[in-house]
């Protein structure tokens, strides 16, 4: 995916990451919001990500990162792109996409 948006260093990419950023501070304003329908969700117990009940709300109340600064938060999101573009996870997806979908 980076490669299509042109490598690490391109104005795409850096633009990626703005947008996640922007992203994260969007659903950040409308955390409560958000938690009461998983809240919700979770009491019907239906999905298997939310089998775990409060601890499942917890979890996503963790990561609206509530208490961190927007330059923090920044900070956050580079070290979470950095990392995941040398994971494990995201290279075998995108073998799994090149060797199913053509899509490298």
């Amino acid at each position: 995916m980076v490669n299509v948006m042109g490598g690490k260093d391109s104005g795409v990419f850096k633009y990626f990451k703005v947008l996640i950023l922007q992203g994260l501070i969007a659903a950040r304003k409308h955390y409560e919001r958000l938690l009461t329908i998983v809240e919700i969700m979770t009491l019907a117990g239906e999905l298997q990500c939310s089998r775990s009940g409060a601890a499942s709300v917890g979890a996503l109340r963790n990561r609206f990162m509530i208490g961190v600064t927007e330059s923090e938060l920044q900070n956050y999101v580079e070290s979470m792109v950095e990392s995941n573009l040398c994971s494990l996870s995201t290279r075998l997806y995108d073998g799994f996409q090149y060797f199913t979908n053509g899509i490298l």
